[in-house]
């Protein structure tokens, strides 16, 4: 069964209100696709924006990788739920990857 795989790490200082993470979004024989979010927990839009960049990296991903049908299947919310469970397992991990799989 097709994945998409999507590997975050918590990077800058653990002591910030501001978080920073790394992600990288996988899938098929696709060149994976890294992005770099920051964002103060208060701040809903910049939460919001955040997922917006991630789902649409996550997108381009599948787009590389699968075939149209199975790469527009997972919706927008699918896929930055995807990316917002993986930021919140590594949050706590000090730069420790943690990784989560949406299976398509």
């Amino acid at each position: 069964m097709p994945e998409l795989t999507c590997t975050a790490r918590r990077i800058g200082d653990y002591e910030s209100r501001t978080e920073e993470y790394e992600l990288t979004f996988a899938a098929g024989d696709a060149e994976p696709r890294s992005l770099e979010i920051k964002y103060q927990a208060a701040r809903a839009y910049e939460i919001n924006a955040a997922l917006d960049r991630s789902a649409e990296t996550a997108r381009a991903v599948l787009t590389d990788a699968f075939e149209p049908d199975l790469a527009r299947r997972p919706t927008e919310e699918a896929l930055a739920q995807l990316a917002w469970k993986t930021l919140q397992s590594a949050k706590y991990e000090e730069g420790a990857p943690q990784r989560r799989v949406l299976e398509l």
